[in-house]
C-alpha cells in the first residue's frame, strides 16, 4: 500500500522490518525490490528481485514486481515479466489492475489502458477500475471515453469524490491537450 501511495522510503523501511522476521518471503523481497527501484537504487532493486524469484517466486506479485524493477531499469524484458504475472493468474482482475498501475506509473498509458480494459472485462462492477480506466484515457487525450468511464465510476459509487474531481478536470481539458493525445496515439501505433 505504501508503494501505491508513493511513499517509497516508508515502504522500504517496513519491508526491512518484515524481512527481519520473514527473511525468505518472496513477496516481501519483491516489495522491497519495487521500493528500491522507485527510489533509484536499481542495483539493489534487481538483487532483491532476483532473490524473490529464487525463493519460490512463482506468484503474480513477484513477477509484477520484477516487471516494475525492469521498467525502472528501462529494460524491455519487463514485458515478459508482466505477461507472466497475468499468465499465473488468469481471470484475476486484481493482477491486471496492478499491472496497469505499474504501466501507468512509468507513463506507458496505452499499455496500461489495455490491461485496464482487461480488468474491466473481468469485473465491470468495481468503481475503481472505471476510475483508473478514465484516468488512463484522459492521459491519452481520449476525452469522450474518459468521461464515460468516470460516469461509470460515479454510477457504481455515487459518493466517489475522485470521479467527481476527475470529471471537473476533464471539463477543463483544452483542445491542445486533446490534439497532443491524438498525435501520441497516431505515432505509437
Amino acid at each position: 500500500m505504501l508503494i501505491e501511495l508513493g511513499q517509497f522510503q516508508e515502504a522500504r523501511l517496513w519491508a526491512d522490518k518484515a524481512l527481519e522476521r520473514f527473511t525468505h518471503e518472496p513477496e516481501l523481497l519483491a516489495a522491497k525490490a519495487v521500493a528500491l527501484g522507485r527510489l533509484g537504487d536499481l542495483q539493489g532493486a534487481l538483487a532483491f528481485s532476483d532473490s524473490a524469484i529464487e525463493e519460490r517466486g512463482d506468484t503474480p506479485y513477484v513477477w509484477l514486481a520484477r516487471g516494475d524493477v525492469l521498467l525502472a531499469r528501462k529494460e524491455s524484458r519487463a514485458d515478459y515479466c508482466l505477461e507472466k504475472a497475468l499468465l499465473l493468474a488468469p481471470g484475476d482482475w486484481v493482477v491486471a489492475w496492478l499491472g496497469a498501475r505499474v504501466r501507468y506509473y512509468y507513463k506507458q498509458f496505452a499499455l496500461a489502458l489495455k490491461l485496464l480494459q482487461q480488468a474491466v472485462e473481468l469485473n465491470a462492477a468495481h468503481f475503481l477500475l472505471w476510475l483508473e480506466l478514465g484516468r488512463c484515457q484522459q492521459a491519452l487525450g481520449l476525452a469522450g471515453p474518459a468521461r464515460h468511464s468516470f460516469e461509470q465510476a460515479r454510477q457504481l459509487k455515487p459518493n466517489c469524490l475522485e470521479a467527481g474531481q476527475a470529471m471537473a478536470r476533464l471539463s477543463g481539458m483544452g483542445v491542445g491537450r486533446r490534439l497532443r493525445g491524438w498525435w501520441r496515439r497516431l505515432f505509437n501505433r
